[in-house]
């Protein structure tokens, strides 16, 4: 098997550092609620938020690799040819639901901050959380852009263009 060639990704790095922070703040809440006897208050609510904002960031990496979940037992049926065509017509699909759930999203937060919704023990302004919708969605809609331009343009060629499979091979 051939080593892939590894890419910075800065939604990589970005879910890693939340991941890493949750795991940090979930272990120092262990040990204060059973070593120490008492808790922090405000860790239970600040690691939710943490594991949202890496699911999105994790997200956004998989649309970058192109390697989302997608279905595609159907495609097996087809010529290669217009797997690729299907493929491409159903990322410009998600491109446009993407597009407006960014445009939704954004308005929905800029609404936060107009009339802001508080977090019950931290204090802060919801709007910051729920602000990884709006740049989660834009992420993947820019990355699944970079891809299907990329794929049409392979196919205008008429060069072999693969689809991956999003299945773990083991």
């Amino acid at each position: 098997m051939a080593a892939e060639k590894r890419r910075f990704s800065l939604e990589g790095y970005i879910a890693a550092f939340l991941l890493f922070s949750l795991t940090v703040l979930l272990s120092i809440q262990i040990f204060a609620r059973y070593i120490l006897g008492t808790g922090v208050s405000w860790s239970e609510e600040m690691s939710r938020y943490l594991f949202v904002w890496s699911i999105y960031f994790g997200c956004t990496l998989a649309a970058r690799e192109d390697k989302h979940i997608r279905v595609t037992a159907q495609l097996g049926l087809l010529p290669k040819k217009i797997q690729a065509w299907i493929v491409t017509l159903s990322d410009v699909v998600w491109i446009a639901f993407s597009a407006v759930v960014t445009f939704f999203g954004l308005t929905y937060v800029g609404s936060m901050f107009e009339y802001p919704f508080y977090s019950q023990t931290m204090g802060f302004n919801l709007a910051w959380v729920y602000a990884i919708v709006p740049l989660g969605y834009f992420l993947m809609t820019l990355h699944v852009v970079i891809l299907v331009i990329r794929r049409i343009k392979r196919l205008v060629k008429r060069e072999n263009v693969e689809i991956v499979d999003s299945r773990l091979t083991l």
